[in-house]
């Protein structure tokens, strides 16, 4: 029965997207007040090299839909010891972006493309940073998949239940301090002693979105 609730949250899910995508709407909502800079001071996302990441939806055991994230490991980058969605550069033996999401899924966190199906993609994100444009793949997976980090991109893998980001008490906005001593304020969303902001949180606001809007999670 779990399975079966399971695949009609993903059908109604998917029935919203059809409808056309939020986008840059519900990326704003989640975007640091510094990014505007940032883009302005970029060449611009026309320059941007291309990259994927692959969102795996799979159900706990009530059904309820739930995700998994990374959190890369310490290295000399912009994305240092960050939580993102398993994802990475488009490479030029991949067919094309989905195909990128699936490749870097398995080889970051060990999970088979034959394990899951992909049921579409959320809007484009520039990130002027580190001067790529992520195309997100939605992708479903009826049992929770075995995840197996590779230990040199990806300290640790968590899961979170989608509707705990619609608790008010796990979002808001935090400092946090950049490698060059700068503290910025930024919206995210907390889970445990996990903060998800920029980017991954811009991305993972359209899917709440698009969840919302399609009524298949809501606050308890």
């Amino acid at each position: 029965m779990s399975i079966q609730y399971f695949e009609h949250q993903i059908s109604k899910l998917t029935e919203t997207m059809a409808t056309g995508l939020p986008g840059p709407v519900a990326h704003t909502g989640m975007a640091p007040a510094h990014r505007n800079r940032l883009i302005n001071n970029s060449k611009g996302p026309e320059f941007a090299r291309k990259s994927s990441v692959l969102i795996i939806l799979f159900p706990d055991e009530q059904g309820e839909i739930n995700t998994a994230f990374i959190k890369r490991v310490e290295y000399d980058g912009v994305h240092s010891g960050q939580v993102a969605f398993p994802g990475g550069q488009f490479e030029k033996t991949d067919i094309d972006l989905t195909a990128t999401a699936l490749r870097e899924a398995e080889e970051e966190v060990g999970v088979k493309a034959a394990s899951v199906t992909v049921i579409g993609k959320l809007s484009d994100l520039f990130v002027p940073p580190s001067n790529f444009i992520i195309s997100p793949v939605l992708a479903k997976c009826l049992f929770r998949p075995e995840f197996i980090p590779d230990g040199k991109e990806v300290a640790e893998v968590f899961t979170v239940p989608m509707k705990h980001f619609l608790n008010p008490q796990f979002t808001g906005e935090y400092d946090i301090t950049y490698k060059n001593g700068e503290v910025i304020r930024i919206p995210g969303y907390y889970f445990n002693q996990y903060l998800i902001w920029g980017a991954t949180a811009m991305i993972l606001n359209e899917l709440l979105q698009l969840a919302k809007d399609a009524g298949i999670i809501r606050n308890e």
